[in-house]
């Protein structure tokens, strides 16, 4: 087995790289000083950095989602603000926010689905001071995210606080 691998390796063409193809890829970490004549501000346009169009929103939508944020999280015991829909979470740590309402058999929880609205996305941020997602709120207070979550459960605060609803 392993020379009928070697035979289709010694068969196949050899490539051979100069270290300007290679320069791209190495890290520059030399230890010896000398002119690199590379020119790193001059790529093709499909391997620049691309910035991703933000869109651009008034103060009145900004404010009008802020209301729409207090609403839910006055209106509603618990919350959570997450990745997907509790069906259908779409990420790990939006997964194991579910996983933990439905281990403390919470059930008449709240969620809004912050991919699906941009916009929601980036206040619920500025409106938390929370940068990442989920972001769990009970009561009209937040709890944290994923990792808070987390430690609450270990700590058996979490069912105490699930306990009060």
């Amino acid at each position: 087995m392993i020379k009928r691998i070697s035979k289709q390796i010694m068969k196949m063409p050899q490539l051979y790289f100069t270290t300007r193809m290679l320069a791209p890829f190495s890290q520059h970490n030399h230890n010896h000083n000398h002119d690199h004549n590379h020119d790193h501000n001059h790529s093709h346009p499909d391997f620049q950095a691309q910035q991703k169009a933000q869109p651009q929103y008034t103060q009145e939508q900004i404010q009008q989602k802020h209301k729409e944020i207090d609403n839910i999280i006055k209106s509603n015991q618990v919350v959570l603000f997450m990745k997907g829909t509790p069906t259908q979470p779409m990420c790990g740590y939006s997964n194991y926010a579910v996983q933990v309402l439905q281990f403390y058999k919470v059930q008449n929880y709240h969620s809004v689905d912050i991919l699906s609205d941009p916009l929601m996305r980036e206040e619920i941020k500025k409106y938390s001071n929370w940068p990442t997602f989920p972001q769990l709120y009970v009561k009209q207070e937040l709890v944290g995210g994923c990792d808070i979550m987390m430690e609450m459960h270990k700590e058996g605060t979490l069912k105490e606080l699930f306990n009060k609803i």
